[in-house]
């Protein structure tokens, strides 16, 4: 008997990126599948190319001549590493994202599947503690990266090079130059095939009575789930305020779609709300639960992957790449706190979670819910239009309500002489609550210790000589003395920087860090409450593999009083009792130059102020603004979402911003500052002579001319863009990736194509 298979290569170029016929060796016949990963011969490489099965067929078309068909070299497992539906999934997202079949497959497969082959792994140590410490307190070091790698192993002791990479977001060739620094060793040691910590020792609990509104919510979505067939889309946009129940919602319904022998996919928008989800997860449904982020082990991902793959687990939660988790019968898939940005992917392909979820909604004929307290504008329309159902939970389970909101404005204080980061109401409502046994949430949307250095005699600020921006300050939380902070990061390519002590340009030497940052938020909370326990949460703090779960377990042992953090402290966190949440500087939330910018600081003032009185305490909230009357922030103070709405949709109908017009952005990057403006220009007039040649398809189409990003260069790659504007996705996407495919672009230019970026610098 013979067989052949179609194949998409793992790693093709878009030009040759299509299904190429192969004859399946008799040997292969029985194991090879739909979903299979296999190695091929493809031209005239010397070593076979890695690729996916997409069809098997018994009788060869009669286009193909027999003589000329390759055979398949090898498998890569016994066992289909994707599933049918995802192979068409990969298809899908190629015709929506610039990218290829294979990225996206390669995008759905977690590198691990692909590489966990035994079990012993290289990884790494510190030969000298004293010595690393040392090295971090002396400013020689020239690399964030080395330090996140230093300090991690200073909490850890060792680790993997996967998980140090994974957890520190560094390249090997960081670990390679530790090594020969002296700094670190590298060391074989064996892995375990365990199941992630995150599923054990949970206590089991019941479901909890559900309100009326939650039951009718939990009707509704539930009808749906037993009448939605493949080919449709049921979605439903879950609107309730902070501490509303939502996510007793998400279980009760997902308990019925179990019964059925159905399975659920319930995504969170952070790491940091993954740990709190999957413990409730499995209080209610025991082992059945799985968890996908990027910070398992790499066996733990490897092992959960196959058994999610062998579809013996029903429940899968986790961020944004769960979406693609392999589940062949789903009835449910939730998107919890939907208005967040992490759910659209920074690297290629540039895909949104949501829209994946979308996707895999119809073909599986599953309800889709949207849960949220302060919607997205453009899903909250689509619910006004009736493209999704809207369901409302309007209250607060608890009986003590909303949290009452005060803003106080600062420009006040400062009038009164008061130039601290905290207002005098501020400090003495948190004063207050650590004596009363209470607990305080602090949010300021900036890690580090200050945004910045400049020399007060002649205005010069520290910059970072590779990127165009300015650097921030950072203490050393190994050492470093007070005053000036002891070194400088570059928040785009990490390098590190130290504070000179007379000013480059002027030789003055009144130098003085601008600007506050979580840091010095908690120096000035222990300066002024010097009995206060404090937590700090932010990018510094959370690089470990389980920090972000520590933290936070921490914080609910009531093991600190004071919980400072950035937005990842915002969302989804349920602590009883947290009675007073802050937002400093809340004017810096508006100021980000993107059309979201209100409806994203609206979102996380709404979110911090809803961390405050969920338990059996009323709740404070305090907004410090120096725009008190901005409408922002008195939606937000008042937490009324639809007086919001009605003045953003105004202006977003107005401009024909989302969900009314479209936004592509092409973005061209290279080290050669001409070489990159010039490909710009060029994919710029391959743009317009489209326009020109098909008329009228786009005839509503607004193409700006190539312009520098608003960051011109970063990591020292000088950065252009072309912009487009028009009413539909598919008509930006099509004329994009025409004008791409048609563009010769040097090999020192990259190009990425996003569609309704959620930034454009």
């Amino acid at each position: 008997m013979t067989r052949y298979c179609q194949v998409v290569l793992a790693n093709a170029t878009r030009h040759f990126d299509r299904e190429w016929t192969y004859r399946v060796p008799e040997s292969l016949i029985a194991s090879i599948d739909v979903g299979s990963a296999v190695y091929v011969p493809f031209g005239t490489r010397k070593t076979s190319s890695r690729g996916f099965v997409t069809q098997l067929f018994d009788t060869l078309p009669e286009q193909y001549d027999e003589r000329k068909i390759r055979e398949v070299d090898s498998l890569f497992s016994e066992r289909p590493v994707v599933t049918e539906e995802q192979v068409r999934l990969a298809f899908e997202m190629k015709r929506r994202y610039y990218c290829t079949v294979g990225d996206a497959l390669n995008t759905m497969v977690p590198p691990t599947v692909l590489a966990v082959g035994d079990r012993r792994v290289k990884a790494a140590r510190l030969i000298d503690t004293e010595e690393a410490m040392e090295l971090l307190d002396s400013g020689d070091l020239r690399s964030m990266k080395q330090v996140r790698v230093i300090e991690l192993l200073l909490e850890h002791e060792e680790a993997s090079c996967v998980e140090i990479r994974q957890a520190t977001d560094v390249s090997q060739g960081v670990l390679n130059t530790l090594a020969k620094k002296g700094v670190i060793e590298f060391f074989q040691r064996t892995v375990s095939r365990d199941l992630p910590e995150e599923l054990e020792e949970v206590e089991p609990a019941e479901a909890f009575e559900a309100t009326e509104d939650q039951s009718r919510a939990i009707e509704e979505i539930d009808s749906a789930a037993l009448t939605t067939a493949p080919g449709t889309l049921r979605e439903f946009m879950l609107h309730g305020v902070t501490g509303s129940g939502k996510t007793e919602v998400y279980l009760q319904v997902a308990d019925r779609v179990l019964s059925r022998g159905q399975q659920v996919l319930i995504l969170v928008p952070e790491i940091a709300l993954t740990p709190q989800m999957t413990r409730r997860l499995i209080a209610r449904f025991g082992e059945r639960v799985a968890i996908l982020h990027s910070r398992l082990t790499p066996a733990g991902r490897y092992e959960t992957w196959q058994r999610i793959l062998a579809q013996e687990i029903p429940i899968v939660v986790g961020a944004r790449s769960a979406v693609f988790a392999p589940l062949k019968n789903l009835g449910l898939i939730v998107v919890d706190e939907e208005q967040e940005s992490s759910y659209k992917a920074e690297m290629k392909p540039r895909y949104y979670a949501v829209d994946v979820a979308r996707m895999r909604a119809i073909m599986n004929g599953a309800v889709l819910v949207l849960g949220s307290a302060t919607p997205q504008i453009s899903s909250y329309w689509r619910a006004h239009q009736g493209l999704s159902t809207l369901l409302r939970l309007p209250e607060r389970i608890s009986d003590v309500g909303m949290a009452d909101v005060e803003v106080v404005d600062m420009r006040a204080e400062y009038a009164r002489g008061n130039l601290s980061i905290f207002s005098e109401r501020l400090m003495r409502e948190l004063s207050y609550t650590i004596d009363r046994g209470e607990q305080a949430m602090i949010l300021l949307n900036r890690r580090g210790f200050s945004r910045t250095v400049v020399c007060r005699s002649c205005g010069w600020q520290m910059r970072c000589p590779f990127c165009d921006i300015a650097l921030t300050s950072h203490r050393n939380p190994y050492g470093g003395q007070t005053g000036l902070p002891s070194r400088m990061v570059c928040h785009l390519c990490e390098r590190l920087a130290r504070v000179p002590k007379q000013c480059p340009e002027c030789g003055s030497e009144e130098i003085m860090a601008l600007g506050a940052g979580t840091q010095q938020v908690e120096e000035e909370i222990r300066k002024q409450l010097p009995h206060a326990r404090i937590l700090r949460m932010d990018l510094d703090t959370t690089r470990g593999r389980f920090s972000h779960k520590e933290i936070l377990d921490a914080f609910e042992r009531r093991e600190a009083d004071v919980l400072v953090g950035t937005q990842m402290i915002a969302k989804g966190h349920d602590f009883h009792n947290v009675t007073l949440s802050a937002i400093l500087s809340a004017d810096q939330l508006l100021g980000t130059g993107e059309f979201r910018a209100s409806e994203q600081a609206f979102q996380l003032m709404t979110q911090v102020a809803g961390r405050a009185g969920r338990g059996l305490k009323k709740g404070r909230v305090i907004i410090q603004a120096v725009q008190p009357d901005h409408f922002v922030v008195r939606a937000a103070a008042q937490q009324d979402y639809e007086a919001f709405y009605r003045e953003e949709i105004v202006f977003r109908k107005r401009m024909e911003y989302l969900p009314f017009g479209h936004i592509g952005m092409a973005q061209l990057k290279g080290f050669d500052l001409y070489e990159t403006e010039d490909t710009a220009r060029e994919f710029y007039r391959e743009v317009s002579a489209l326009i020109g040649q098909y008329g009228g398809t786009f005839s509503r189409t607004v193409l700006s001319e190539a312009s520098p990003a608003p960051i011109e260069r970063i990591r020292s790659r000088y950065r252009y863009r072309v912009m487009v504007r028009d009413e539909s996705a598919e008509n930006l996407t099509r004329l994009l990736f025409m004008a791409a495919d048609r563009l010769k672009r040097p090999k020192g230019v990259s190009l990425v194509i996003d569609i309704d970026p959620w930034t454009t610098f």
